[in-house]
């Protein structure tokens, strides 16, 4: 982790056109929040949470990729959901004593952290601000019973469909093919549902019907069109 210079990290300089607070909060508070944040880079693979420690505050990623991982039965980690620019990590733990999850970093990541008394400090003073994260907990939540539902009634090609979508959808890049995927096949694996010796199968089949390309430990998605209609059938759905 490198901690950036306030200088280099202000909020009015900020090229992140979602940020919440700086689209739900007061000037004043704009202004406090930025005097108190600290930004950091995180490398890749570097832990921004772990999993058990002590809650302090939220983390809002300013740019970026990260996974949000929970240890189930046995240590065994379960990738649950990915996460991009704007999006906010730590907020489910926030109100408890220990984050339920980890979130570690896919890319060199920068991400700003708030403190627990400067957040609740600006609900307290930003209504808009405390809606709009409501409504951001109540998508979230939406987006998750919604993956528990399909993940249930889908095969393992539409499964291996869905979880590269969902990774497009989590992509920084404006939506065009071919999109690299620098995500390992564990990962993936975790993300479907499946286990590697599966997903290996559907991928060489998906690679063989030319919607995706393999190359070393990158896949591009080359057909988004035929992945896409792979679970149509489902309907809408939220990435």
């Amino acid at each position: 982790m490198i901690k950036l210079n306030p200088n280099n990290s202000n909020c009015s300089n900020c090229s992140t056109t979602n940020c919440f607070i700086k689209k739900h909060c007061s000037e004043e508070y704009i202004k406090l929040i930025n005097d108190k944040k600290q930004c950091s880079v995180y490398r890749k693979n570097q832990h921004i949470v772990t999993e058990g420690n002590p809650v302090l505050g939220l983390y809002f990623i300013q740019k970026g990729k990260v996974k949000i991982v929970s240890t189930g039965i046995e240590n065994k980690e379960q990738v649950v959901r990915l996460t991009k620019n704007s999006d906010i990590i730590g907020h489910r733990g926030y109100g408890g004593e220990k984050y339920p999850i980890s979130a570690i970093a896919l890319e060199d990541s920068t991400i700003c952290f708030i403190d627990n008394q400067t957040i609740y400090d600006t609900f307290i003073d930003n209504p808009l601000l405390t809606f709009e994260l409501m409504m951001y907990y109540s998508k979230e939540l939406r987006k998750s019973e919604s993956k528990i539902k399909i993940l249930a009634q889908m095969n393992v090609r539409e499964k291996v469909a869905y979880s590269l979508l969902t990774y497009q959808s989590a992509s920084n890049s404006p939506i065009k093919t071919p999109l690299k995927i620098a995500l390992s096949r564990k990962d993936l694996a975790s993300i479907t549902g499946i286990n590697t010796e599966q997903l290996s199968r559907v991928l060489s089949e998906f690679k063989k019907e030319n919607m995706i390309s393999i190359s070393k430990n990158e896949i591009s998605i080359d057909n988004l069109e035929m992945l896409t209609k792979l679970i149509a059938p489902f309907g809408t759905i939220e990435y």
